[in-house]
């Protein structure tokens, strides 16, 4: 599959600091807005040598302490949503943690849902327990020999890795992708990847520089839109590292 510098002259890309809806994570509850982080140009990152999370809000959602940990941290994240895809963006309750591990802070965020952990090439990933079949082969399914252009942004890989996964699910089918983005943006050349799966290059993705987090959000059946399917990218970079406690 040799898509990669087509996909390019696609692109429309618009330069903006918000990056912009192929680029957040933000199928979030409205309730919870209040316990996410801004994002910031460039912001200062403060000394956390012990990588622990503090994470206080009264009305968060699994999703956002997930993000909080991820971002304070700088340790990468993968969620692989199954059939329910707001398991992690629905349920709002209160969290109160302060100075906890990475893993302690994610399984906290998991409690009472079917998701489990485990731990990836050093990516921490969050699997749902409802997942289908379809899902779990969009998953797994194998590239060939997955090569984006050079100097590309974290985003922009992802919807690279989008553009490849519809082609897989519907060859005849193209598409068209708006992605914003920073001035000050890192940039990376990803070396190809022979056979790799989708879950394999999005945790390459997300463990390039500033780190970052990627959330599998396809649908649990053939639906009748490719772009239903959907995985979508952030990086750290433009996100403190402080703890975050509600005011």
């Amino acid at each position: 599959m040799c898509m990669g510098r087509s996909f390019l002259r696609l692109l429309v890309f618009v330069v903006t600091f918000f990056v912009g809806s192929t680029g957040c994570l933000c199928s979030q509850n409205t309730a919870s807005r209040e316990c996410r982080a801004p994002m910031e140009f460039a912001p200062l990152l403060v000394n956390n040598a012990g990588s622990t999370v503090t994470f206080k809000c009264a009305h968060a959602t699994p999703l956002d302490l997930i993000r909080a940990t991820g971002q304070q941290t700088r340790f990468p994240i993968g969620v692989v949503l199954g059939e329910d895809l707001d398991a992690l963006s629905k349920p709002v309750r209160s969290y109160d943690l302060e100075n906890v591990n990475a893993r302690d802070a994610l399984l906290e965020a998991i409690q009472g849902t079917t998701f489990s952990l485990r731990e990836e090439n050093h990516v921490a990933i969050l699997f749902g327990g409802d997942i289908t079949r379809r899902q779990q082969q969009l998953l797994m399914h194998r590239y060939a020999y997955f090569n984006p252009s050079q100097g590309a942004t974290t985003v922009e890989l992802g919807a690279y890795l989008n553009e490849w996964m519809w082609a897989a699910i519907n060859p005849a089918q193209g598409s068209l992708s708006s992605i914003g983005g920073s001035l000050n943006d890192e940039r990376f050349t990803l070396t190809p990847m022979k056979e790799a799966t989708t879950e394999e290059i999005a945790n390459r993705i997300v463990s390039l520089g500033s780190k970052g987090m990627w959330i599998f959000r396809v649908a649990a059946f053939h639906p009748t839109d490719a772009s239903a399917d959907q995985i979508e990218v952030e990086s750290y970079q433009h996100y403190s590292n402080r703890p975050y406690i509600e005011h």
